[in-house]
This record gives C-alpha cells, structure tokens and sequence, in this order.
C-alpha cells in the first residue's frame, strides 16, 4: 500500500458521467480523502492526540466513575512516566493482541487455501452466474445483513466474496466489496439470527437492571426489532448500491484489471489463464462499471471443467459432514460445544466462531483441490496459506501503530471519561419518550465514532442509561435497542473501523487508484438512509405498541 494516495487527475481517471448530482460530492470528498495521511501514519497522529489529550486532563484531575464498579478511576496521562513506561512493556503485546489482527489472519488462512484451490472460483461459475443481474445487488445485501452471526470475521470473509459474485454477473467487483461490507457493519446489530453479539449485550443489560425490579431479559428480547430490521434494511442498502455506489465508479483500468487470486496454474495451465494472482478479467471490452451502468453485456466467467466441478461436489459433501459433526456437537445434550448448563448461546460455539469459519474453508479448499488437482501435495496446502498471508503485510504494518492506539486509548481511561461525560449529558437533558430513545441513537453513533466496539461500549454506557429509561418507563430491552441502532449506524466510516483499511487494500486489488477517500465517499452513503430507515422501524414499534423481542413491550 502507497503512502501516498494517488490523484486522480495525476492518472487521468475521471468519475463517470453518470456520477450526476453526486459527482461534486465524490470529487470533494475524494480530495479530502487524498490528504489522510497513511493508516500507519494517521493512528501514529491519533496516539499523539491521545497522548496530549490525556495529559491535560490528566492535570485537571479528572474522573469517571462507571456505575457498579465502586470508585472512580482517574484519567490516566500517557505522558507520565507510568504511561511511557506502560508503552514501552507492552509494544509488543499491543502488536500482536490488536485484536482484529488475529481474526484477520486465522480467517485468511482457511480463505486463501480455498481460495487459491479454486474452489471459490468454482461457486461462482456454477452458482452464482445463474443470479439474475438486477437481483445480485440485494442477494449481497441479504446475506451480509446476517453477517453477524460470524462476529468481525464476516468484514474479512464477505466482501471478497462479493466482488467475485458481482464479477460473476458482470458487474463492478468493487461496488459488491462496497456493498456487501456496508450493509453487514451499518446494520451489524440486525439479522434475522442469533449471534455473539445479542449474547453479549443480554448479559450485559442483564447485570445493571435495577434490584427489585420484576422484569425479563434474555438474548432473544430485542429478536422481533432486530429481525424486522434484518428484512428490510438490505432492501435499502441494496438500492443504494445499485442505484448510488455502482453508477459513480470510475472503470476498472486498463483493458484488463487485476484481480486477485482464484486458480492457481494447476487449474488451468499457465498462471494467469484463468484469473489467478496477478492474472485479468477476461474479455476486451469496456469496464465492468461502463457495462453495469449501460446494461451492455458482461465479460463472461470460464465455464467450471469436469474436473472442477467433481472437485466442488466433494467440497459440498466434505462441508456438509464437517457442519453436522460441529452442530452435533454443539445441539446434542452434554455435546462438547455447550456452554455451562447446556448453554447455547453463551457457549465455546459462539465464542469459536472464526476458528470454525477458518476451518469450514479449509476443509472445502481441501475437498475442492485433491480431485480438481490444485492440490497435488501436502505441501501444497501452507504454500497457498503463505500466498494468502502475503496480500496482507499492508495491514499488518497498520496493525503495529493502531494496536498501540487502542491499548493506550484503554489504558488511559479516555474513553470512560468520554462515555461517562457524555451520558450524564444525556440524563440532564431532560428529555423524555420517544425523543429520549432517539437522542440515545444518536449520541451512541457519535460515540461509536471513537470507541469501536458495540460490546465494551455498552459494558460502559449500560450502567448509566439502563436505569435512566428504566426511571422513565421503559423496558430495559427498549434502551437496548435504541443502542443498537446508534452503535451500528456509523460503523462504515469509523476512521477507527480496522477492517475499512483492509477493505481499502482489498479493492486495490481491482484498482491500483482507488483511494481511501473515494471509500468513505461511497460508504457515507449509507449511513444517514440507513440510519433514517432503522429509526423508522424503531418509532413503528414503539407508537404502535409492538414487543420489540419475546417478553419485552415498549413500557413496563
């Protein structure tokens, strides 16, 4: 990855003609975005600012106190010489535990054998080119609005994936990165399935109830809302990606655009005869954007040989087994993969999701590569592992300074003091009703700006906000879910969303040129019509008195 960002002017590239009214927007926006500094660069500024910041009011004595845990703890000066000498014993630590970092990486390792067998490749040539054309913008959409379910790892998985499929109809591969990677991060807290995340936010409703109240909670009370949200928000993000995203990207460069790897040599001769690293979108004819908004035909995907799709039937049945083993274990009584009690939620199931997704993929890599014969030997297996992980040292160079920033963010106390702050604010505002609930949203999607993370970020503002609707009538599942709507809605442009970094290099891949702000531009789209429409279905319930989860009506 540059450190630079490329101009466009510099490359002669020029947003296309059908940009309209949102063309200005783009171009303004874009240049703003060539002036952010290297991701490298600007967590390095970012632990600077901290670092400042938490010296000052380090100085003026100031505390925040998280309800329920006792006393109020100082914020803490990143200048001082505990905070240097806290730097200094954990640099390495910080690096290594960034917490994206290890989900990245384990995920990858699955993926990029998967991928490089060709079996991905194969999926696409014989299921998903049969996807109509207008269909595949909201069939994207759809499955990444569950995306949830795998917890961070669907932003790894997914929008790669997408790419491929969008190429698989002819379309624009970055705008299926684009989409798919918004819809599952602004509505990450909706889907029509249960996952980690309603686990953690459960339990930690749960604990700050009021005592003595005589009220339910459990991981299913928000089920209905977030459901509902699940159904109908793709159809937003869809339209907006047909509509808005994909109309706006400039063509791919060049007659023929790098893609990233889908066969090694193996599965179909020499390396780039069929799409493998460094290899092209095949055809000579004009951009994939110029054909997705002219309607003009698509370049076509190679047809799968007998080989290949020998190779993807083993994989199915290879998956097929590995799935009902882990959920045998996992629904059986006394199985392996319960939690406590024969928990299912709160169990090593949930908890070892991305070790799970790493190893469904490996195991079709494998099914896949062994009768299509892009796996020959043993050896061949971490070899293609190595290449996967290669298309990553961008990131992980990012990785070393925004690990640093996190630690040290925590360490500091910086963002209690902010979420503290920023919740007695709310609570002396004096609001009430529905204009409560939806100044929650939006205080929860300013925070979630600076703090990304849904689960930590209500372990702190739960304590303060539960009981305060909780005094105004409200089920504690209701302030929960206003939350949820907040924490969601600003994920996609988070300057402090790792994974929009590794979406940035990923789309380089197609497009040596796209620049980080041309990303944000696009995926800024999607919050204020997302946001809207959430906060709509959230006034249905509340107004026409429907339960937002099994157990949980508007008012106690």
């Amino acid at each position: 990855m540059p450190t630079a960002q490329p101009d466009q002017r510099a490359t002669g590239r020029e947003e296309p003609p059908g940009a309209g009214r949102l063309g200005r927007f783009f171009t303004v926006v874009d240049r703003i975005g060539r002036r952010i500094p290297h991701p490298f660069l600007l967590f390095l500024y970012l632990l600077i600012a901290l670092a400042v910041a938490s010296a000052i009011l380090a100085s003026l004595h100031a505390t925040a106190q998280v309800p329920g845990t006792g006393k109020a703890e100082p914020v803490r000066s990143v200048l001082s010489v505990a905070g240097l000498t806290n730097l200094l014993d954990t640099l390495v630590p910080n690096f290594i535990g960034f917490p994206p970092l290890g989900v990245v990486l384990a995920v990858l390792l699955g993926v990029g054998v998967a991928e490089r067998a060709g079996f991905l490749t194969t999926v696409v040539s014989v299921v998903l080119t049969k996807v109509p054309r207008g269909v595949m913008p909201y069939a994207v959409t759809y499955i990444a609005a569950q995306g949830h379910v795998m917890g961070d790892a669907s932003m790894v998985i997914l929008p790669p994936l997408a790419a491929l499929a969008f190429r698989a109809v002819g379309r624009h591969p970055i705008a299926g990165m684009i989409g798919c990677f918004a819809s599952t991060s602004v509505g990450y807290a909706s889907g029509v399935l249960i996952g980690a995340l309603d686990a953690n936010l459960s339990t930690i409703t749960a604990s700050v109830v009021p005592h003595g109240l005589d009220v339910s909670t459990s991981v299913v009370m928000n089920y209905f809302f977030q459901a509902a949200a699940g159904l109908v928000l793709p159809l937003l993000t869809g339209f907006i990606l047909a509509r808005w995203v994909e109309p706006t990207l400039p063509e791919l460069p060049g007659a023929e655009a790098a893609v990233p790897a889908a066969r090694t040599a193996g599965a179909r001769g020499p390396a780039g005869a069929a799409g493998t690293a460094g290899g092209s979108v095949t055809g000579h004819a004009p951009g994939l954007a110029h054909a997705a908004a002219t309607g003009g035909p698509s370049d076509p995907v190679p047809a799968a040989t007998p080989e290949e799709r020998r190779g993807l039937g083993v994989a199915v049945i290879a998956l097929a087994v590995f799935l009902a083993l882990t959920f045998c274990c996992w629904l059986i009584p006394g199985g392996p993969l319960q939690g406590p009690g024969g928990a299912l939620v709160k169990s090593p199931f949930f908890d070892g999701v991305v070790p799970l997704v790493m190893l469904s993929f490996l195991v079709c890599g494998i099914a896949y590569g062994i009768p299509a014969g892009t796996i020959r030997r043993p050896a061949d297996v971490p070899r293609m592992m190595g290449e996967a992980l290669q298309s990553m040292l961008g990131y992980i160079v990012i990785a070393f300074t925004a690990g640093q920033f996190i630690a040290m963010f925590d360490w500091s106390h910086l963002g209690d003091y902010l979420a503290v702050r920023g919740a007695d604010g709310l609570r002396s505002a004096h609001v009430t009703g529905f204009w409560a609930l939806l100044l929650m949203m939006v205080f929860s999607g300013l925070l979630s700006l600076v703090i990304f993370s849904g689960a930590s970020l209500w372990t702190v503002l739960a304590p303060v906000l539960v009981p305060i609707f909780v005094g105004l009538g409200f089920h504690p599942g209701v302030a929960q879910a206003a939350y949820r709507v907040g924490d969601s809605v600003t994920h996609p442009v988070s300057p402090l969303n790792p994974y929009v970094y590794m979406l940035e290099l990923s789309a380089r891949k197609y497009d040596p040129g796209f620049t980080l702000g041309s990303l944000f531009a696009r995926l800024s789209l999607f919050v204020v019509p997302v946001a809207v429409l959430w906060a709509g279905i959230f006034a249905v319930f509340y107004f026409a008195g429907i339960p937002f989860g099994p157990g949980t009506p508007t008012r106690l």
